[in-house]
């Protein structure tokens, strides 16, 4: 039998009476035709696959309007077109979704924002700067202190006592006490000097 004939057969019978075995056949047999057509416009497999679905879903839905009208190839053309239009609305959803998105994100961000009076932000902004310049002056100092010294005064930022420093560096609590005080005072004034300079 002609297979075009066939072809025309099959989409007859989906028009008449579409069932479980004729929409089967359909689908093998044009599957691979649609996949092509979506691939060709470099979209990804597993987005192929979710175009080709939905644009099954649409000729099932409308196969009943299909005229063939005799003409070699009309069907064809048919299933291009529903295949392209679906290729574009998931790109428009694709859109739209990566815009609300991106909408929520900065409306969210803004909400945050608004959150803080001016005072607060200056205030936080302030830590900030101070916690900035004291890291500056850590840098700027260290290597004018021993090792033992920069353990003291490192291990008292991480919040341990003076009996922790004492028995994790092996010397007594009047020593790290000393020390911390000595690389206290020199840190601090190079905070001093840097707030100088900077302004």
């Amino acid at each position: 039998m002609d297979e075009r004939l066939t072809r025309l057969t099959l989409i007859q019978k989906l028009q008449e009476d579409c069932n479980e075995n004729s929409w089967e056949e359909f689908i093998q047999l044009y599957k691979g035709y649609v996949f092509v057509i979506i691939k060709s416009m470099s979209f990804s497999d597993e987005d192929c696959h979710d175009i080709m679905q939905k644009t099954f879903l649409k000729v099932w839905k409308n196969v009943q309007s299909f005229e063939h009208g005799g003409r070699n190839g009309q069907f064809r053309k048919w299933l291009s077109r529903i295949s392209r239009n679906t290729a574009l609305n998931h790109i428009k959803k694709q859109k739209r979704e990566a815009q609300k998105t991106a909408i929520v994100q900065l409306e969210q961000k803004e909400s945050h924002l608004s959150s803080f009076s001016e005072p607060e932000v200056e205030a936080m902004a302030e830590k900030e700067w101070g916690v900035y310049l004291a890291n500056v002056a850590w840098n700027n100092v260290k290597d004018s202190v021993n090792d033992t010294q920069k353990a003291v005064l490192e291990m008292s930022m991480d919040g341990k006592s003076r009996e922790e420093i004492s028995r994790a560096l092996s010397i007594p609590l009047n020593t790290v006490s000393v020390y911390k005080r000595r690389v206290t005072s020199i840190l601090q004034k190079e905070i001093k000097r840097l707030e100088n300079e900077f302004g």
